[in-house]
């Protein structure tokens, strides 16, 4: 497999994983300060987000290996961004879990803002990092 080609597929996917997390985050918001009913788009958005980094994450652990990033000659790309990018990962997923398991609708919305806000800042963060030193 090409690593370039996989390279920008991966720089690419980012866009329509901040695309998503954006628009979940503008609903959630708006959900839970308009105090309105948990909807099929709010279920959809929730459950797309953590899906579209699971995707991403994937794609970056198969060009840290094929890139052989672990061997820490460039330690963002072999440590940092990866331990930044799979706490994205889990936080993503914790506060979905939490959004499913909420008993009412205004708590699925403050949970899923704030779970995907501090998702958000770490992914844009990791990004920044890693689109600024590389």
């Amino acid at each position: 497999m090409d690593s370039t080609f996989l390279l920008h597929f991966h720089s690419g996917w980012r866009y329509l994983v901040i695309l998503v997390l954006v628009a979940a985050i503008i609903k959630f918001l708006i959900g839970w300060l308009a105090k309105q009913h948990w909807s099929q788009l709010d279920q959809i958005l929730g459950a797309a987000t953590p899906i579209m980094i699971d995707i991403q994450w994937l794609l970056g652990l198969i060009l840290w290996v094929l890139q052989q990033r672990w061997n820490g000659a460039v330690p963002l790309a072999s440590w940092e961004h990866p331990f930044t990018m799979t706490l994205v990962l889990a936080i993503s997923h914790v506060g979905w879990s939490r959004v499913k398991k909420s008993p009412n609708d205004r708590d699925k919305y403050r949970i899923g803002t704030v779970s995907f806000v501090i998702a958000g800042l770490l992914l844009g963060l990791g990004v920044a990092r890693i689109t600024h030193t590389i």
